[in-house]
C-alpha cells in the first residue's frame, strides 16, 4: 500500500535523537568555526575558479585550448592578483577615513545640533552633544579597519585551501573510480547527486557574482556623479552586501548614503544618494536578476530568511553570505534520503525537488 505521506511517523526517541544531533551540529559549527569557515569559503571560491577556468579552456590559439595546468594556474593567478588589488585599495580608503573622522564627527555635531535650533528646544542640543560625545567614532572606525585586515588575512589561508582543492581536481575522479568498483545503482546515484549539488552552487555563485559585479559597477558610477568620497570602498561593500538576499541590499544602499550625509552635513545628501542607490538595487533585482538567475537556488523565501537567521547568528556576516549555497546543497541532498525528501519538499520553493535515483 502507498504511503499517504511523505512525513515519516515520529517516535519519542526518533525525536530525541534528531534534537541532539542539531545542537551537537551546531556546537561543532562554533567549536570549529575557526576551520570551516575558511574551508566552505575556500569550496565556493574554488567554484568561481573553476568556472574561470573552463571558460579559459574555451579559448583556442591555432586551434590549441590550454592545457587544465595552464587554465588552473591562470585562474588563480587572476583570483589573485584581483583579491591584491583589492586589497590595496580597501585598505587606502580605510586609512583615510580614519584620518578624517574627526572631520565627519563635526559635521555630524553641527547637523543635529541645527536640527534642534530647528526645533527651538535648547535641551535636544544638550541631550544630543552628550550623545555624540559618549559615540567613539574612532574606536569604531578601528574596529571596522581590524575586521578587515582580520577578513584579508583569513582570506590568504582561503586561497591556500583553494590551491590544494585545486591540486587534489585532478585525482577526485580516479578516487572515485576506487569508492565504487561495481558501477551500479548507487555509483550512479552518488555521481547524480554530486553533479547536481555542483551545477546548483556553481550556477548561483558564478551568475550572483556577476549580478553582484553589475550592481556595484552602476554605483559606483552614480556614486562619483554624485560626489561621494571614496566610491570603491562603498562599491566593494555593496558587491559583497549583495550576496545577501533582502536585506543586503538595504544596507548597501544606506551605508554610503549615510557617509554621505556625515561628510557634507546635509540630510538630503542622504536621502538622494539612497534613493539613487535603491533605485539601482530594485531595477536589476526585479528585471534583470531573475532573467539571469533563471530558476534560481529552489529556495522559499521562508527558508532564505530563517537560514540568514541561523548562519547569521552562526558565523556572523560570513555566515549570511553562505546562507543560501548551504541551503541550496542541503535541499538536493535531503531530497535523496527517503526519511528527509519531506524536508526537502519543504524548504523548497515550490515542492519541486531532485527525483530519487
Amino acid at each position: 500500500m502507498e504511503n499517504e505521506t511523505l512525513i515519516p511517523k515520529a517516535s519519542t526517541s526518533s525525536v530525541f535523537y534528531s534534537f541532539a544531533s542539531i545542537a551537537l551540529v551546531i556546537a561543532g559549527l562554533l567549536f570549529f568555526e575557526g576551520i570551516l569557515k575558511p574551508l566552505v569559503i575556500a569550496l565556493l571560491i574554488w567554484f568561481i575558479i573553476n568556472k574561470i577556468k573552463l571558460s579559459i579552456e574555451t579559448i583556442k590559439i591555432k586551434g590549441k585550448s590550454f592545457p587544465p595546468f595552464v587554465s588552473s594556474s591562470l585562474a588563480i593567478l587572476i583570483v589573485i592578483l584581483i583579491s591584491l588589488l583589492i586589497s590595496e585599495l580597501l585598505i587606502r580608503n580605510l586609512e583615510a577615513i580614519t584620518a578624517s573622522m574627526p572631520i565627519y564627527v563635526a559635521n555630524f555635531n553641527e547637523s543635529f545640533v541645527a536640527l534642534s535650533e530647528l526645533l527651538n528646544d535648547s535641551k535636544y542640543t544638550s541631550y544630543i552633544n552628550k550623545s555624540i560625545d559618549g559615540i567613539d567614532f574612532a574606536g569604531i572606525a578601528k574596529t571596522f579597519i581590524g575586521s578587515i585586515s582580520g577578513f584579508l588575512g583569513n582570506f590568504v589561508v582561503v586561497l591556500v585551501y583553494v590551491i590544494f582543492f585545486i591540486l587534489e581536481n585532478s585525482t577526485q575522479k580516479v578516487k572515485l573510480e576506487k569508492l565504487f568498483p561495481v558501477k551500479g545503482k548507487v555509483y550512479k546515484k552518488f555521481m547524480n547527486n554530486m553533479a547536481q549539488i555542483s551545477a546548483s552552487v556553481q550556477s548561483f555563485l558564478w551568475q550572483k557574482t556577476l549580478i553582484s559585479l553589475l550592481t556595484a559597477g552602476v554605483d559606483y558610477v552614480i556614486l562619483l556623479l554624485m560626489g561621494v568620497e571614496y566610491a570603491f570602498l562603498w562599491a566593494f561593500l555593496i558587491f559583497i552586501l549583495s550576496f545577501i538576499p533582502y536585506i543586503g541590499a538595504l544596507f548597501a544602499s544606506l551605508l554610503p548614503a549615510i557617509f554621505a550625509f556625515l561628510v557634507t552635513g546635509d540630510i538630503m545628501k542622504l536621502v538622494y544618494v539612497f534613493a539613487a542607490l535603491e533605485t539601482v538595487e530594485i531595477l536589476l533585482g526585479n528585471f534583470v536578476e531573475p532573467k539571469i538567475m533563471g530558476k534560481g537556488t529552489n529556495l522559499g523565501p521562508v527558508t532564505v530568511i530563517v537560514a540568514l537567521a541561523f548562519w547569521g547568528m552562526i558565523w556572523g556576516i560570513v555566515g549570511m553570505i553562505l546562507a543560501v549555497p548551504i541551503m541550496a546543497v542541503l535541499v538536493i541532498a535531503l531530497s535523496q534520503i527517503p526519511s528527509t525528501r519531506y524536508l526537502a519538499i519543504i524548504f523548497s520553493e515550490k515542492g519541486n525537488i531532485p527525483e530519487m535515483e
